[in-house]
């Protein structure tokens, strides 16, 4: 006997599991060293070694520039905003000369923008200003990814099939879709990838135009750009628009903590500027820009062995003998610092913007303060 649409849908998103991702390169910068007397100031902590001037580069963001000059890098506004020259930090261009200097007992950032001398009449192209992160390279991510609830998957339009009774849509003949769209609109057909406490992780991987109606809840269609398998109960949904801001401003986190439970690029370990999953949204609090910072639980060691060793939980008999064997338990490791980014209601995704070492699904987040 056939399942219901409605059980497999069940069935296909709690069989997924949790993935993750890989870290991209940090890019490396020339500058001259400042002098020990110049790492000084209590509002602001440098980093030691700090330029004392930079010349903006094509491809820099303005995490990078703050990250050169700053322990944390999130303050950079208080590096910047204290100033006039830099009023609109995210109108720095590349060639620009940023300048380190100090008044009253302050570090601040002062810039001379480049000038170039053109012929009577002639028009310069300006350079894109610099980004908080690479935006371009994230945007596609985030478009292309969406957190459900159960209930939000349950009533959306799906993919029914087509006449060939196979479970996969190749998109070489019309397929049925099940549910409200509209004829002569497109839209995109999302898969599940990770299940979600409250729903699950969908994947975009396709697109379909509505071309017939053929019935009050079934219409045809065509599918369009597929980029991974398409099968039966995909979702349909409108074409997702881009969450991120021109320009994003650091704040500090809400008074909570979670747990990292998916990635993006459906990988186990993460790095700079890959894109988690938060199970926490906008009902806990949760807002764009918030800063929080990832743990990783401390292992628990054997005490009572000649040379202590680290609790093997997934081993019968140590996780046994744990229950009154002597251990101790090592305090959480950081493994990264992230920013909120586009934020739903149960969930929210965050950019790795500093990683100390891999952070993982299944790490947990607290605030970062400041």
């Amino acid at each position: 006997m056939e399942r219901t649409m409605a059980s497999w849908r069940f069935s296909a998103i709690a069989a997924i599991g949790f993935l993750a991702a890989t870290a991209l390169a940090q890019p490396a910068y020339a500058f001259t060293e400042t002098t020990a007397a110049q790492q000084r100031g209590d509002i602001i902590r440098l980093k030691e070694g700090a330029p004392t001037e930079y010349v903006v580069k094509k491809g820099d963001t303005l995490w990078d520039i703050s990250a050169l000059f700053l322990n944390d890098p999130w303050l950079w506004p208080e590096l910047w905003r204290v100033n006039e020259t830099i009023a609109n930090p995210h109108l720095i261009y590349p060639g620009d000369r940023l300048y380190l200097v100090w008044r009253d007992g302050r570090p601040q950032l002062t810039r001379k923008a480049q000038r170039t001398l053109l012929p009577e009449g002639a028009v310069a192209l300006k350079p894109d200003p610099l980004k908080m992160f690479p935006y371009d390279a994230l945007a596609p991510f985030l478009t292309h990814h969406v957190a459900l609830t159960a209930e939000a998957i349950a009533a959306a339009p799906v993919i029914l099939g087509d006449n060939r009774g196979a479970p996969r849509i190749n998109g070489m003949t019309p397929v049925f879709i099940e549910g409200k769209v509209q004829v002569g609109e497109r839209y995109q057909i999302f898969s599940p990838t990770a299940a979600l406490e409250q729903g699950a992780l969908l994947r975009h991987v396709g697109d379909v135009a509505v071309t017939l109606q053929q019935s009050e809840q079934l219409f045809e269609g065509e599918v369009s750009s597929p980029k991974r398998e398409i099968r039966r109960g995909d979702v349909v949904l409108p074409v997702q628009q881009s969450p991120l801001p021109e320009m994003l401003m650091a704040t500090p986190g809400a008074d909570l903590d979670g747990y990292i439970v998916a990635a993006l690029n459906e990988r186990r370990e993460q790095g700079m500027y890959d894109i988690v999953v938060l199970d926490r949204g906008s009902r806990d609090g949760v807002q764009q820009g918030q800063m929080y910072r990832a743990l990783r639980l401390g292992l628990e060691v054997f005490r009572d062995e000649a040379k202590p060793r680290a609790v093997n939980r997934y081993h019968p008999t140590d996780d046994l003998s744990r229950l009154w064997r002597e251990t101790t338990q090592l305090p959480p490791a950081t493994t990264a610092e992230m920013m909120v980014i586009a934020v739903q209601q149960d969930t929210s995704f965050a950019v790795v913007l500093r990683s100390r070492e891999w952070l993982s699904i299944g790490d947990y987040f607290v605030p970062v303060k400041w």
